[in-house]
């Protein structure tokens, strides 16, 4: 994720200002009532053991458990609906671990609450906020208030018996990164007018562009990926709920996280009720109907807002604990987002822990992709990998590596070199950027016929065996190729055919194709986890727009399916890639020493040319010996390996039939690949 400066004023009908007046009540009455509880736990070291903070339904009653250790005073207060003042406002009980607890007797389906929280002050009397439940399942329109409600009535028809996909390995997966909103917001998607951006456009099947190209779910079904990864789709801080995609003037990628446990409600057909939960599911089963996974982009490295603002929860539930701060108290920023979270602590890891088991239980989902990754402490994350594995085996768990803490010593931080034997998986930006040229706009890599500009030859060799996934000077070696998710471009910074655009403008719009075609061959041959932006498949650009987060222009983030009309020999082709690796087991070998025994990378070579073999049936793969060649030169080359070789991708087409048999002779295009067996 870029680094964004967070401006964030919720949505304009913030539920909570509306009840100013009751807070004030509440804290005269609370300054009355308020007594000092028991003796403090060791906070520092304080985790609490059970899995029932938030509220817990029932008809019959409804419990409330929030840890507010150093609050004094901590009452529910409860709606009848989201807007109307309070109906009941019942005190909890606090235990001697800060644990406040207390029910409402009835059913109270369908009705809200908030927490009333009066913490010591430095006047004469003390401070009570209204603020969510930090656990909150679900809310009234733009955030308002928690909403009570009972999950099962969300659950679609054939719930119970829903799944995730089933995989041995990471490396079986090929996933497709996309934003619910760009996705099917372009008119040209074909989405009907009351599902465009939402959570049920993205299950639409049937939806074509004007030529009759499929769109959609029917594309990612057609392309051949494993595995979605939806932009943030919790709770976020930006934009009206209420707005559909007639009238949006707001844009957000979701990177300013409210309410963690929440699904976002603007993807929602209706925001004030229980839909967002429903569609969601909808989602996760749907795609799972249809073969594909489903990973979550969370982001635990920072919030929206801290303090008492309208969009801080944290920081009115317990001040200061769950945030980083320095000597001198200010908030850590190494997120560059003007906060982050404190993972190292008890009680910030029980929730991160606590919520992906939700997602996990109650949506069924596949995976997490964590949004800077290295922010968070490494024990934290070998904590969320063990019990996502005790739910779903096959769960992916990954994340953006980068070395950005300044205050925490960098040996506990889950950075790209701490992944090594863990299991989860970092992004390549090693991979990245040798492939087509760092995030500098004229930068070269290897498909633009600049070489190996990172770390010379034998760094680009390793991280094509899947076993480094660094950049600088630095080696960071990998101990299985499961953990290193390659990629050549992702929402952040250019978009891979606007970076082909203008790092090479002088070359012809068909050469930047053909660079583009490499760049997919090397991510879809390469050892590893492959990633692919959404819409590089067909060419998508921004518009030259290299940090597109809150850029509502409709020609930046909507995906324009014109494109696959235009590009549909390109879409065809990373078809075609996408089924030759899922055909053949030798392009994803799991384990080092395996790689080392069977792929043998060949030499002499032509300068800039990269040739490797996958041996002996390779990962018990039906071919013996399979040959990749990548020309990354602008120019044709000719290339001599002795055998007789049948071509299955080449300049033109990809896939797992013979194009041609070859005697030991290979005829490279300029800026294109070779895939062939014996």
């Amino acid at each position: 994720m870029l680094r964004i400066s967070l401006n964030l004023a919720r949505r304009g009908g913030l539920g909570w200002l509306c009840t100013l007046p009751l807070v004030l009540a509440l804290g005269v009455q609370f300054a009355s009532q308020a007594e000092v509880g028991p003796a403090q736990p060791d906070l520092a070291s304080y985790r609490y053991p059970d899995a029932d903070l938030g509220a817990a339904y029932s008809p019959a009653a409804t419990q409330f458990k929030l840890w507010a250790p150093t609050a004094t005073a901590v009452a529910v207060v409860l709606y009848a609906d989201a807007t109307q003042a309070a109906t009941v406002t019942v005190p909890l009980q606090r235990s001697p671990t800060g644990i406040w607890s207390g029910s409402i007797a009835g059913d109270c389906q369908g009705k809200y609450y908030q927490y009333a929280i009066t913490h010591p002050s430095t006047t004469d009397r003390p401070e009570t906020l209204l603020v969510n439940d930090p656990y909150a399942h679900g809310t009234s329109v733009n955030s308002g208030r928690t909403l009570i409600f009972d999950s099962r009535q969300t659950d679609p028809p054939g719930w119970a018996a829903d799944h995730p996909v089933v995989q041995a390995q990471n490396v079986d997966a090929v996933i497709y990164e996309i934003h619910t909103r760009d996705f099917t917001l372009h008119p040209s998607a074909g989405t009907a007018p009351d599902r465009r951006g939402k959570y049920l456009g993205l299950i639409q099947t049937g939806a074509k562009t004007p030529t009759g190209q499929a769109t959609g779910l029917d594309h990612l079904v057609e392309l051949g990926v494993t595995h979605v990864q939806l932009l943030p789709t919790y709770d976020f801080a930006a934009g009206n709920e209420r707005q559909t995609a007639a009238d949006y003037d707001w844009y957000s990628w979701g990177y300013d996280p409210l309410l963690y446990q929440n699904p976002e409600g603007s993807y929602a057909s209706n925001p004030d009720d229980t839909s967002r939960q429903r569609e969601l599911k909808q989602v996760v089963q749907s795609f799972h109907q249809h073969g594909l996974g489903v990973v979550l982009d969370v982001v635990f490295n920072h919030t929206a807002a801290t303090g008492t603002g309208p969009a801080s929860v944290f920081d009115k539930v317990y001040p200061g604990y769950f945030y980083r701060r320095d000597a001198a108290g200010h908030y850590v920023n190494g997120t560059g987002c003007g906060n982050e979270l404190a993972s190292e602590k008890p009680m910030v890891r029980k929730f991160i822990v606590d919520s992906i088991k939700y997602w996990l239980t109650e949506y069924h989902v596949d995976g997490f992709r964590f949004d800077l990754m290295g922010i968070l402490d490494r024990e934290t994350m070998l904590e969320v990998y063990r019990e996502a594995k005790a739910i779903n085996p096959s769960v992916m768990i990954y994340g953006e590596g980068w070395r950005m803490e300044p205050l925490l010593p960098a040996e506990r931080m889950m950075t790209q070199d701490h992944v090594a034997g863990t299991g989860i998986a970092a992004f390549n930006d090693g991979i990245r950027d040798n492939i087509k040229g760092d995030n500098d706009a004229q930068a070269l890599g290897f498909v633009q016929g600049g070489g190996a500009p990172h770390g010379g030859w034998s760094r680009f060799a390793a991280e094509l065996k899947g076993q480094s996934t660094a950049k600088d000077s630095q080696d960071i070696e990998v101990f299985s190729p499961n953990e290193t998710i390659n990629y050549d471009s992702v929402h952040d910074d250019l978009c891979l055919w606007d970076k082909l655009t203008v790092s090479t403008p002088e070359a012809t719009p068909a050469l930047r194709q053909a660079m583009d075609k490499l760049a997919a061959g090397i991510l879809l041959t390469a050892q590893g986890v492959p990633l692919i932006h959404g819409g590089d498949d067909f060419l998508r650009s921004k518009q030259g727009n290299g940090n597109s987060y809150n850029n509502n222009d409709p020609r930046v983030n909507p995906i324009d399916w014109n494109l696959k009309s235009e590009h549909r020999e390109v879409f065809d082709y990373y078809r075609g890639l996408i089924a030759l690796r899922r055909a053949h087991p030798a392009f994803r070998l799991s384990h080092a020493d395996e790689v080392d025994a069977r792929l043998h990378f060949l030499k002499p070579m032509p300068d800039r040319v990269l040739a490797f073999q996958l041996t002996s049936h390779a990962n018990g793969d039906g071919w013996e010996n399979i040959v990749v060649i990548y020309n990354g030169n602008r120019t044709a080359q000719t290339v001599e390996i002795p055998g007789q070789w049948k071509v299955v991708a080449d300049a033109t087409a990809a896939g797992t039939n013979i194009l041609a048999e070859v005697a030991g002779k290979f005829s490279l295009a300029p800026c294109s690949l070779i895939v062939a067996h014996d």
